[in-house]
């Protein structure tokens, strides 16, 4: 291809430029493979939950939720084609989420039409918020102090129990 088109540049540009949005394409569709790998992987290392789509399929999820331009209500849709987040802790929810925060946000921005660009922000804030939510579910760490005085009343009962700290 490479010397019809040094030779008459003109007759042969159409096939170039073709040649140019597959390879883009291409690039495309190998970094949502990429994303998906990332994000089975993660979920089983994360928050130890098993995706129910192989990584095929979980691309074309992510590439689905794109071009269809999905916002804030199908946020939940997405979570459900990915994971069944009903009979798991609120840890292993927040976590969950985060990832597929994660997975969109990491999705070329290319395959976002410029009419859906809303859509997307949209979905991103809906999967943050139920990142939030399920981690608000959590019980919080104790600070410093906390511990500390713990610390204090552990020794004290064992004092009056009669035993050293």
């Amino acid at each position: 291809m490479g010397v019809d088109v040094r030779r008459n540049p003109e007759r042969n540009m159409g096939r170039y430029w073709l040649t140019m949005s597959d390879a883009r394409t291409f690039t495309v569709v190998r970094s949502a493979f990429d994303i998906a790998d990332a994000l089975r992987r993660d979920l089983a290392d994360q928050a130890r939950l098993v995706a129910s789509a192989a990584v095929p399929e979980l691309a074309v999820q992510l590439l689905t939720a794109a071009d269809a331009g999905w916002g804030k209500g199908m946020a939940a849709e997405l979570m459900a084609q990915l994971v069944d987040l009903r009979p798991v802790g609120a840890a292993a929810r927040g976590k969950a989420w985060a990832l597929l925060h994660k997975a969109v946000d990491g999705l070329p921005v290319s395959v976002w039409s410029a009419d859906k660009l809303g859509a997307r922000r949209e979905l991103l804030d809906e999967l943050q918020r139920q990142a939030l939510a399920a981690r608000a579910e959590l019980a919080p760490l104790p600070d410093k102090a906390e511990k500390q005085e713990q610390q204090w009343r552990d020794s004290f009962a064992a004092r009056g129990r009669g035993g050293r700290p």
